[in-house]
């Protein structure tokens, strides 16, 4: 029985040649990919992009909010390279035509991430998202997020209600789920139950309940908003509303004796009032329910050891669209050691807070328009995202550019 085999390997094999070259160039695959993971963990990306292109596999991952080039693989290996990703994360390689999503987990040293992989077919292959989720105990709190004080004041006398809904709002990518749970830390007490369900579970707090639907187990995030009301949490957190069974699962908690987190993508605070209307939920029990809407952006900071300050002109006055300081100043990016030439160090987040009032209950029961709607809170004291930037601004710590990009 051994010498066959013995005799076997010795023997020249048509293709021989060939399947050793295959063996090795699957192995290389496997470490470069295993390698842009490992990059965008010590880079702190927050996802990688597999792009297929033409000719090759365009790599990029964003880190401090931009995209960043990285690697290019070769056409040759580009199947390969993305079956590498989709069996890792669970997913069936053998189907290439259609939408697929994916789960993993890695150890890179000590530290724990959870992967989001998302497949999408183009032209030239299969586009593949990578989400990293660092997972890290939730110690944040409100006062170091970045709210000015007077949104910071509103805020906090908001959640001092003992029930209503909270939205917390913005593009992704915006850090809302930091704001969620940061507010959370702000009302939570050793006496309350504390549930939550969200597609990804970014933080752990001690004591509070989390889970994550599975549509592959045919779990939906609808009857994870309805399993959670059905446990009486005096504290509720329902992640990424998106369409007519989730909002109305939502509004119905908010109307029981708690306080329920929701979060949403939205444009600005009196847009998200639009959204879960139009995902069909009525204005009356909306503006029954809505405790306040807090909307907001991630920009990235300026470096303060490079930045560079510039006088407002009268072009700048009119680009604003709000009067500005005569002797105010705003900053570029430069670049130096300090911020590896990139001139941005961390985030710097902005942000606008809507509080209902009796008018503004009427207005959206009436169905006004948005404008009016928007015009009248501002009317009342919110102050709008492209305010609180400018203000930020104005104060050094982003780019006006970055602000009025945003917005």
């Amino acid at each position: 029985m051994e010498k066959p085999q013995f005799d076997a390997l010795r023997r020249p094999q048509a293709g021989g040649p060939q399947q050793a070259q295959g063996v090795t160039e699957d192995k290389t695959v496997i470490q470069d990919v295993d390698r842009v993971l490992q990059d965008a963990v010590e880079a702190g990306a927050t996802d990688i992009h597999f792009e297929p292109l033409q000719e090759s596999l365009n790599v990029r991952m964003r880190v401090k909010g931009a995209l960043v080039q990285v690697r290019d693989f070769q056409e040759k290996v580009r199947t390969n390279v993305l079956n590498r990703l989709k069996v890792q994360s669970g997913m069936d390689i053998t189907k290439n035509r259609i939408p697929q999503s994916g789960f993993l987990r890695k150890e890179f040293g000590e530290r724990k991430i959870e992967l989001y992989v998302y497949v999408m077919p183009s032209l030239y292959g299969e586009s593949v998202v990578v989400k990293l989720q660092y997972k890290q105990s939730a110690t944040l709190k409100l006062d170091e997020l970045g709210l000015s004080p007077s949104t910071l004041t509103a805020y906090r006398k908001a959640l001092g209600k003992s029930s209503g809904l909270f939205m917390i709002t913005g593009p992704p990518g915006s850090g809302k789920r930091t704001t969620v749970y940061a507010s959370i830390l702000e009302v939570v007490r050793p006496d309350m139950l504390v549930m939550g369900f969200d597609p990804i579970v970014k933080y752990e707090v001690p004591g509070m309940i989390q889970g994550k639907p599975d549509d592959r187990a045919e779990f939906t995030f609808a009857d994870a908003i309805q399993a959670l009301l059905k446990q009486e949490p005096d504290i509720a957190y329902v992640g990424d509303i998106t369409n007519e069974a989730e909002a109305r699962a939502t509004i119905q908690g908010a109307f029981a004796k708690r306080l329920v987190f929701g979060r949403m993508t939205a444009n600005d605070a009196v847009n998200a009032l639009q959204n879960l209307i139009d995902m069909g939920v009525a204005p009356f029990l909306l503006a029954a329910s809505l405790a306040a809407v807090l909307n907001q952006r991630l920009l990235r900071r300026l470096c303060v050891h490079c930045r560079a300050p510039y006088p407002i002109t009268e072009e700048i006055q009119k680009e604003v669209g709000l009067r500005l300081p005569p002797d105010g100043r705003f900053y570029r990016p430069v670049g130096c050691q300090n911020c590896g030439g990139t001139g941005h160090v961390g985030s710097v987040s902005i942000f606008e807070i809507y509080l209902p009032s009796e008018e503004l209950n009427k207005m959206i029961v009436a169905k006004e328009p948005l404008q009016a709607l928007r015009m009248r809170a501002q009317r009342e004291g919110m102050t709008s995202l492209k305010v609180d930037g400018v203000l930020k601004a104005l104060a050094g710590y982003c780019s006006l550019e970055e602000v009025l990009n945003s917005l």
